[in-house]
């Protein structure tokens, strides 16, 4: 299954971004009021950065900064990860887990943003999308001559293994852990 296959990828109406000079009490005020968890933020219309509840937390007010003198750009992450639309889900999610990052800014092939991801969108897909996915997966494998029936179990196995791992670490970082 492809990002764009998301259900929680088509239903997302706009981007929430700011240009980079916006004043970072303008931008926690949007967040706040949309619940979102980070922004895009744009320099000339491209994408420069995302500025994140983390960002606010561990740069602004760790750094006891003034949020309305401070602009986006002097607090936002830099090192964007970014998908395309075509990409694989788990590809994605990997990616994410393994950077500890929880926003995933979405690209169509000229490099425009196109949506935005988080932990909580991919987490989103049930069980039920997961064996779906992975019987596609599976069967596409036969189709090829690359898989036995054994490999196929075992993969679904630790497919669903991995996603409940998810779903418990996503609980515990919501509780307050690390």
């Amino acid at each position: 299954m492809r990002i764009v296959d998301m259900p929680e990828f088509r239903d997302k109406s706009k981007v929430l971004s700011f240009d980079q000079n916006t004043i970072v009490a303008d931008a926690v005020d949007a967040m706040a009021q949309k619940n979102y968890g980070a922004v895009l933020v744009t320099k000339s219309g491209k994408l420069a950065g995302v500025f994140t509840e983390r960002d606010l937390l561990r740069r602004v007010s760790a750094g006891r900064m003034d949020i309305k003198k401070i602009k986006l750009k002097e607090v936002m992450s830099t090192d964007i990860k970014t998908a395309k639309e075509n990409d694989k889900i788990a590809d994605s999610l990997r990616r994410m887990n393994q950077g500890r990052f929880r926003h995933l800014p979405v690209l169509d092939d000229k490099g425009n943003v196109t949506g935005m991801l988080s932990q909580g969108d991919f987490v989103a897909l049930t069980l039920t999308d997961a064996l779906h996915l992975t019987g596609i997966t599976a069967r596409a494998e036969v189709e090829k001559g690359n898989s036995t029936p054994f490999s196929m179990i075992f993969a679904m196995v630790i497919y669903t293994l991995g996603l409940l791992f998810v779903i418990s670490a996503i609980g515990f970082w919501g509780t307050g852990g690390p």
